[in-house]
Parts: structure tokens; sequence; C-alpha cells
């Protein structure tokens, strides 16, 4: 392409033009090798070549495009026009101001006036790409403290395991902010904040090198070290300990005198995976906190036997009991359109309760079935329930949780997956959620496990979306219909103009790859609006409702216990 602008265009063309802001549209004629703006005073802007009429635009444009995209545009526009198709391409070029901009080129080849013609649309994308940068960074890093997040430092932790047996080894150190909420309660949260910023800053400035550093909790740190022997170990739980209490840390409510408590895990072959190693650190930083602030322990056999094992197995006979005794139920919590949109959608999210009927909260319940392997019961007694509840109301929808342990597991899945095959005519009703921080552990089984529930009709969900590290190419390999923006970029939305540019951008980036979005924890008609605004397609969370066990509707289903000893295969 390459000649004189013309800068006329006519009726044929006209009517493929985009009126969208900041594009600009083009018709290029092979045949006299002649390149039509519709709008040259925003093919001007668009490209920033001002002098439009007197020089070829396009032209320089295309000259000066990155050699590592050159190959790539140049295959996209010829495949396009060999296979009768159109074509979208993105490359990166350097203007007439010295800088590389991004652009999006897209267009197609068409028959007009009888010639073939290549009609195209050009549009800048850096904002686009700035946004993309720092979604892909605030996927990889804590967004107060600019660590590493959770799945990070738990992905590194994994490497470390694997190592293990190499050279003097290395421990993972969990270090814990002591009484946080007293500072909240004394100074306030924008207080206790300032705290952990700066103990987070601390550490990255002080540990030796080698060190790898994340937030792995709102008030605690992961630090794997390299070192395991017990006077390594003391030294650098020293080191720590009198990095965070040398000095007060300033706030804006005053000084503030902090410290931390430390569990620590020398990191072993045998240990299996990280989850094994953040218990173990979780477990020694139990006992830390038992003998007072600004103390350590390390993980041993002879560690508090009541803060793992001996309430592991508590939990383990709790959790069975229950699940035999039907005391394992739903509360149903709406997802809906809009503020005042009919109820018609509801994600089942599990309940226990003790032998007295009290209800145990899910997270002293949950982490522990998932280390105990019992996980997969629970996930199956909720999709039992769900299709229960499907089978006696034909007007609703339901999203049910699976966790990663079932999901991972050949026998767990294929069990999970034989009932809902069982009951496939309600199938079309079912959304099956995976949290989005444990699918990206083995892409491979997430995609056979997606594949296999959507092939008997059912809708797969990707939940608390942000708050871990899936990749673009983990959204194109999975054929997700849903994702569930995580509730801490919800929360406060309407204070926050980054979380809303943040949430802005997931809700693009899923509507790019043709998913609906859920925006879980809106607690205010204020953010409800705010998130309808930007494109959302449902609400969840307390403004809409509460979840509860007994929803008008389930006054006609049967009582949990009806169906006693008739758990299906």
């Amino acid at each position: 392409m390459s000649s004189k602008i013309i800068t006329a265009v006519g009726p044929d063309t006209v009517r493929f033009a985009l009126e969208a802001a900041e594009q600009a549209m083009f018709e290029f004629d092979p045949s006299s090798d002649e390149v039509v703006w519709a709008d040259p005073q925003q093919a001007a802007k668009v490209t920033g070549y001002q002098s439009l009429g007197e020089a070829n635009a396009y032209d320089e444009l295309i000259a000066s495009v990155s050699p590592e995209d050159v190959v790539a545009r140049r295959a996209a526009i010829e495949s396009a026009k060999s296979e009768g198709r159109s074509y979208a391409v993105e490359f990166r070029a350097a203007g007439p101001d010295g800088q590389r901009h991004w652009f999006e080129e897209r267009g197609t080849w068409m028959q007009i006036a009888g010639e073939e013609r290549l009609v195209g649309v050009l549009r800048r994308i850096d904002a686009q790409k700035q946004r993309e940068e720092k979604l892909n960074y605030l996927a990889a890093h804590d967004e107060m403290t600019g660590q590493l997040n959770r799945a990070r430092t738990k992905e590194a932790l994994e490497i470390a395991i694997s190592q293990a047996g190499e050279g003097d080894g290395s421990a993972f150190f969990l270090v814990g902010i002591d009484n946080v909420g007293g500072i909240n309660a004394s100074f306030g949260f924008d207080a206790a904040d300032e705290v952990i910023a700066e103990i987070a800053q601390r550490l990255e400035r002080s540990l030796p090198a080698g060190c790898i550093c994340g937030r792995v909790a709102g008030t605690k740190f992961g630090i794997i070290a390299p070192g395991r022997s017990p006077e390594r170990v003391r030294e650098m739980a020293m080191h720590i300990l009198n990095l965070v209490r040398a000095d007060v840390i300033k706030t804006c409510s005053g000084a503030i005198a902090a410290s931390v408590c430390l569990g620590v895990a020398r990191l072993s072959a045998d240990m299996g995976n990280a989850g094994v190693a953040m218990a173990r650190a979780e477990a020694a930083l139990d006992q830390a906190r038992q003998n007072g602030p600004s103390n350590w322990s390390a993980f041993s056999e002879n560690t508090d036997p009541v803060s793992l094992r001996h309430r592991d197995t508590e939990m383990s006979d709790l959790i069975l009991t229950a699940l035999n005794e039907r005391r394992v139920t739903v509360a149903f919590q709406p997802i809906v359109t809009d503020i005042d949109a009919p109820w018609k959608k509801y994600e089942c999210l599990i309940r226990l309760d003790n032998e007295g009927g009290k209800e145990i909260s899910a997270p002293n319940f949950i982490a522990a079935a998932e280390r105990l392997g019992l996980v997969h019961l629970l996930d199956r007694r909720v999709l039992e329930l769900a299709t229960k509840a499907l089978g006696r109301e034909p007007d609703i929808q339901l999203a049910v949780n699976v966790s990663w342990e079932t999901v991972k597991d050949p026998v767990w899945a294929d069990g999970y997956i034989s009932h809902l095959r069982a009951n496939a005519h309600l199938a079309d009703r079912i959304t099956v959620e995976l949290t989005e921080t444990r699918i990206v552990d083995a892409i491979e089984a997430s995609e056979e496990f997606v594949a296999r529930i959507k092939a008997l009709g059912a809708k797969f969900a990707l939940d608390d979306f942000g708050a871990g590290y899936t990749s673009f190419r983990n959204l194109k390999a999975l054929d997700i219909d849903i994702l569930k923006i995580d509730g801490s970029f919800i929360t406060g939305l309407a204070q926050s103009r980054e979380n809303q540019l943040f949430v802005r951008t997931l809700i693009d980036l899923a509507r790019n790859f043709g998913m609906k979005t859920v925006a879980e924890w809106v607690d205010n008609e204020h953010d409800a609006r705010i998130l309808k605004a930007l494109g959302i397609d449902f609400l969840q969370g307390f403004f809409i409702s509460r979840p509860e066990r007994k929803p008008e509707w389930t006054d006609r289903l049967p009582e949990a216990g009806e169906d006693r000893g008739q758990q299906s295969a």
C-alpha cells in the first residue's frame, strides 16, 4: 500500500465506516495502490501524522511498525484475503513524536463496485494496553504493598519445595502482624493499612539476597529464605523480628510500635506441596502467638498438636457426622440482573451445623475439609441438594461451588460428573463455579473438567476473578461462561476510582471473550448503580439479600432429612 492520499470517500464506502471514538476508517484499492481515508482529520489524530494531505500517513505508519510485528500483520492480511474472512491485528509503531504506540487494525476484503477493496479501521490502543499491563501486574502483585500476591507466593513455594534437596535448602517464614485489631480500634483502619504497608517495605528493603517475599493474607507475609539449618532459621527469625520492632511506624494517627510473630516451616521434598508448608508454618505461628507478641516458633513433630492434628481430627469427626445426619445444608443467595429485577438465579452456599444446631462458619470447616480429603464429599452433597431443589422448582437457576480437590482427582471428578449426568435434564439450569486462585494450578485438568460439565449442558463460572493470576491464554483455553469479580474490588467501589477502572477493565475483558460478569459483595445501592453503569451483567451481595436457608420458594421443597439414606451413587 503506497501512493497518494485521497481525502474523499464514495457512498459505497461510507456504509462501512465505524462511528467510534478514536477510530479512523480507510479503504485500499490494490489496482491503483491508493489509500482513501473516510475522515482525514480523524486519521491524522489517530496516526499522529498531522500533514495527512501532503504525505501518506498510512504508509509512514506501516513503515514504522516494529519488526517483530511486521510478519504477523502481513500474514493476517494475506490470510484474510485468501480465506475470504476479516482480520484483526495489533502492532506497535513509532509515531512522528518518536514514541512507540500501540494500534489495532481490523479489516476485510470486499467487492465494491465490482472491484476488490480492503476496508479497514485503525484505532490507537495505548490506553487499553496500559490497562492490560496494570491488570497483569495486579494479577500477580498485592495492590497495597506491591509484593507478590498469595497465588504467586504459593507458586514460588512449590518451586522451592521441588528444589529442597539442593544445596542448603530453604525455609518458609509466615510473618503475622501482632494486634492489628487493636490498632484498628485505637488508631483507625487507615493507620492499620499504613502499618501493613510499612512492614512490607521494611521486609523488602532488609531481607538478604535470595529471599522471596509476598503478602499471603491481610496481615500476614510469606518469606522463602535460603538455608534451613537451625542456626540459619534462628538467625533469620531474629532478623525479621528486630527489623519490625526497631523503630516506631509513623502513621496519619500517630506513631505506632508494631511487632510480628513468626511461624517457620523447613522445606523438604517429602512435603509434597505448598499447602503442607503453609499449614505447618500456620501451626507454628499459632504456637508462637501463645507466647505473646514478637515471638517465633519452628514447626516440628511436637508443634502444638491442638493447633493442627488434634483440631483436624475433631473437625473430621464433625464433618463426617454432619454429612451422615444431614446437617450439611445450603443457603441461597440471589444473583440478579438489576436492583429491582426478579430473583430467578441463586448461589448455593454450604452451611454446616453442629450437634446442638449451631452454625459453624464455612472458613472454619472448608479449609480443614480440604486438608483432610473430605471436601469432595461436601461438593457432592451441595450438588445433590441443588439438583433436588431444581427438580422441585422449575423456575429457578442455581450456581454451586466445586473445590479444586474434586476437579484434579479423576475419581472424585467422575463421581461429581456422574451425578450431574444422572440429572442431565436439569444441567442447563446449573452453573458450576471454581475459584480463579485454584484453576491455574493445573490448567489441563481444569480444561477437561470444564469441557465435561459443559457437554452435559451446565455452565461454568470462574469465581473470585481478579484475586489470582489467570492469564489471557488460560481464559481462552477455558470455555468460561461467567466471570465473578472478586468482592474485594467491589466493596467501597464508589469511593475508589482505581477499583472502578479495574472493574471496568475486567468487564471489558469478559465482554471481549463473550462472557457474562457477576459482581460479588454488593452491599449498597450506590455501588450497585455504579456497577450497572460500568456494564456489569449480574449483582450479588447483602444489598440484594443475605443468603437464606429457607427462601419463600423452598416451602415447596422437602426437608433436608427426607432423603436420609437415599444419597445417589
